[in-house]
Parts: structure tokens; sequence; C-alpha cells
């Protein structure tokens, strides 16, 4: 079977329902309210690092704390009863102070918008005008840089280097953009999935490796656009659905070898 033709049937196989069940973004599907939803997909991504058993139980937390209406715990400031200001760690690096200034980040957008996606939608159509009127001299500009730079540099989940592959907001992007999907919600309709970037996860940089996709082992932001459109070659106009091919290939084949 050809390249193409394999990731093609590994991407129908591993983007199903049954995808949601050990992933994050199952959080966001508990809610049918999309402001709500994209909320929870946002704090559900920027903790998506490390084990993914210890991803989920650190969502699963928040979410217990937060009750029924996360947008509403949000708003009220009740997050700071969850995560005083010090430096003891919450999950891994990131620090209740940490955890803090990324949701009094995602209040003030909120207090000040219908929503987390009219509020990028906006920033995103400045963005590109800037650049078309000269204003932004150094080169294109990416959804994931116009997301990162709303919240400030003290806040560590959110990337801020111009070089990053940015992989937990281009996977937050992939749920948020992409349609007609079982996974993915198809919120930003504003935003084309053809214009996505592949999220550089650990499994699927090894896989990519590994097949010949890219020759880098760096997880950048060269790599990140030489993967995708690597990949844009099997799957025009939704190039980060090779995504689900990829990374589905490389947690099978943790679990083969952890079984061996």
């Amino acid at each position: 079977m050809e390249l193409s033709e394999k990731l093609i049937s590994l991407a129908q196989k591993y983007e199903s329902a049954d995808f949601l069940q050990k992933d994050p973004s199952q959080f966001m599907h508990r809610y049918y309210d999309a402001r709500t939803a994209e909320t929870v997909a946002f704090i559900a991504a920027n903790l998506a690092f490390g084990r993914r058993e210890q991803i989920l139980s650190h969502v699963e937390s928040i979410l217990a704390a937060a009750g029924s209406s996360p947008v509403d715990w949000i708003l009220s400031q009740k997050y700071k009863n969850l995560f005083p200001e010090n430096n003891i760690s919450f999950y891994r690096m990131y620090t209740n102070t940490d955890m803090r200034i990324f949701f009094d980040t995602l209040r003030a957008i909120l207090e000040e918008n219908e929503s987390l996606g009219a509020f990028f939608k906006k920033k995103w159509q400045k963005a590109v005008e800037e650049q078309g009127a000269g204003h932004e001299k150094e080169g294109r500009i990416y959804l994931h840089q116009v997301i990162a730079s709303a919240f400030p540099c003290d806040c560590a989940l959110l990337p801020h280097s111009k070089d990053s592959a940015a992989k937990k907001v281009n996977m937050l992007l992939r749920w948020l953009v992409r349609d007609s999907s079982p996974v993915d919600l198809g919120l930003w309709t504003w935003f084309s999935k053809k214009d996505l970037l592949m999220p550089l996860d650990t499994h699927v940089m090894q896989q990519s490796n590994e097949l010949g996709l890219i020759s880098s082992k760096s997880a950048n932001l060269r790599t990140a656009l030489e993967l995708t459109k690597k990949v844009a070659e099997i799957f025009p106009g939704d190039p980060v659905k090779a995504d689900f091919a990829l990374f589905g290939m490389g947690v099978d084949s943790s679990i083969q070898q952890s079984a061996l």
C-alpha cells in the first residue's frame, strides 16, 4: 500500500467517536453551548502535554470545580479559589500562579466579547488587514501567534516565540475549525481548515520521521510548515486530517512496544 493510501485509511479509522474516549478533546463535547464548549476546549488543549491519564485527570479536576457553567465560574473569578497565587505546581511546570494568569486572561476576553471565537476573529482580521497594509514586515502571520499574543508574556501556558510549533494551540485550532467530524467541533467557521497547521505531538513527530514525511527532529514552526505542506498533498483542503493517522499510529506503536 502506498503511503498516501495508508494515511487516508488510518485517518478514516482513527477519526471516530471512539477517539474521544482517551483524548482531551472529549471535554468540549460535554457542552451544547458553543461559548462554553470553546472555552472548555481552550482549557483542555492548553494542558494537553505529558501523560494522557494525567492530562485528563487535571482537566477533570478543573471542570469539577467549575460545576455546570465553566464560563460563569470564570467570570465570577471563582477559579482563584482553585488557583491561589503561589508557585506550587498544579500540573508539571505550570504553577497555580501560571494557571491564574491564564484564567485571568480568559475572563478579561469573555467579559468584553460575546465569545472567545468572536474576539479572536476580530483580532485575526485586524492582523491580516495590518499585514496587507504593510504594517507587518516580519513575514507571514499565523493564527496560533495571534492567539498567543492575546495572553501576557508571563502566561506560561501559551507559546510566545515566533519559532514555536505551538502544538497545543494548533491542536486547539483543529478542534475548533475542522467541521463534519465526530471529533472536531467546527465552531470557528471564519477560518479555513485548509490553512490549519499540523500539531507536532511527540507521536506525530516520530511517525512523520519514520515515514520520511519530514527529516527534522526539531518541533518548531519550520517543521510544522514542512509537514503540513507534505500532508496537504494527501489531504488537499484539509491537511490536519493527517493528525489522526499519524497520532493514532504513534499511540498504537507505543502500546505495542510497552507490551514487549
